[in-house]
């Protein structure tokens, strides 16, 4: 990882590939006391696996969707909005059959096929190290939040500093849940650093008064990481990285 005045290349929101310094991601990080972590798409690769869950169940509710279309409709929501859209698409009010059914078939898939994004530990080990305060702040609900601490190991960096959309009333991109979280952290909005990987969550981050830096490095973006960029920073990411090690050595003391 370069240091000093030495660089690091990013992809830019057009993918020119101008280099941009990472002594940028640092001033980001310029009195930043606590990072609101996404969970899906930035500390987990899930979202290949629950996307294609989702595609499954909703076609099962007579409802269903291309997987791009479920992409664009419902990454960074709340587990609500495909049951909103199963009732606005049949009439149908699934609320209290759609997440059993949703969540025995995903976690099954999370048994045989989640695991954490690369090199994330390293991002959680260089925060620890400069005394800087972090948690997770996810549209998953507690249920699924916790399966996938227990499958990935995850867990005990996270322990108590979970918040989860099921703590508040309206979901990303409202930003409801990134100020219920800082202020369970014990800091204000201007002191947060949030990382998001969906335009939904970016716009939430924004609306709370926060910088956010945009990831894109999860399996879901693999196909078109340079739309993906664009998309984030369209929405207001200060930045938007593909790897975890980038943000590891900006970050590190």
């Amino acid at each position: 990882m370069a240091r000093g005045n030495e660089t690091t290349p990013l992809t830019d929101a057009v993918g020119t590939g101008i280099a941009t310094s990472v002594s940028k991601i640092r001033r980001l990080f310029d009195g930043c006391q606590v990072v609101l972590f996404d969970c899906d798409g930035v500390l987990v690769d899930s979202e290949p696996i629950s996307l294609a869950t989702l595609t499954d169940v909703l076609a099962h509710f007579d409802a269903p969707l291309g997987l791009r279309d479920v992409a664009d409709r419902f990454t960074g929501r709340s587990s609500n909005a495909p049951i909103d859209y199963i009732k606005t698409r049949t009439g149908r009010d699934v609320s209290a059959d759609f997440k059993p059914f949703y969540y025995d078939m995903l976690f099954a898939r999370y048994d045989r096929d989640l695991t954490k994004i690369d090199q994330i530990e390293l991002v959680l080990d260089a925060l620890k190290a400069r005394e800087i305060g972090f948690c997770i702040s996810s549209s998953s609900s507690v249920e699924r939040l916790e399966k996938t601490m227990q499958v990935t190991g995850l867990g005990p960096w996270f322990a108590g500093r979970i918040y989860s959309a099921d703590f508040v009333k309206n979901g990303k991109p409202a930003p409801d849940l990134f100020l219920h979280a800082v202020e369970g952290m014990g800091h204000i909005p201007a002191h947060a650093v949030v990382i998001e990987d969906s335009v939904a969550g970016v716009t939430a981050a924004r609306a709370a008064g926060m910088k956010c830096i945009g990831f894109v490095g999860g399996g879901h973006y693999a196909q078109d990481r340079k739309t993906a960029s664009k998309r984030l920073y369209d929405a207001g990411a200060d930045i938007v990285i593909e790897d975890m090690a980038t943000l590891a050595g900006a970050v590190a003391v």
